[in-house]
């Protein structure tokens, strides 16, 4: 089972480098649906109130998690 510092690391390590990468190549977009598996997978293992303090300690707002979850549904053809 994933935990809070888990999902910390891995959604860290994900921003920062989607950051390096220029946005709508292929590599931002692969790094977008991994992000966005990773917050279903939190939203899937971690009470609402460590969720939310995951999205605020890590400046993602709603609509931005929401995103990232949109691209992963989209997938490798988006």
């Amino acid at each position: 089972m994933r935990t809070f510092d888990g999902f910390m690391v891995v959604l860290t390590e994900g921003l920062t480098a989607l950051r390096t990468l220029t946005p709508g190549t292929t590599a931002y977009k692969q790094k977008e649906q991994e992000i966005g598996r990773n917050c279903y997978e939190a939203e899937e293992h971690l009470p609402m109130t460590e969720l939310r303090l995951l999205r605020g300690t890590l400046g993602i707002s709603e609509n931005k998690w929401r995103g990232y979850k949109a691209a992963f549904i989209a997938g490798p053809s988006s």
